[in-house]
């Protein structure tokens, strides 16, 4: 995988002036924050969901 991001940058750089390519590198980087904290955000959802069906499971249980 890594000799394909190779591939494409170098590619980036022969079609791009320095300028494009360094706003392009920008939102490139600035996606994969944004990346990044989605799936941390994801992570936290799925963990109060998994929480919250324990807690229902153990109510119902209760009212057995």
């Amino acid at each position: 995988m890594a000799d394909i991001s190779q591939i494409e940058m170098g590619e980036v750089t022969r079609r791009y002036s320095e300028e494009e390519e360094t706003r392009l590198m920008k939102e490139i980087t600035e996606n994969n924050v944004m990346i990044v904290k989605l799936q941390k955000q994801i992570v936290e959802l799925q963990i109060v969901k998994k929480k919250e069906e324990r807690r229902k499971a153990r109510e119902a249980e209760a009212r057995r």
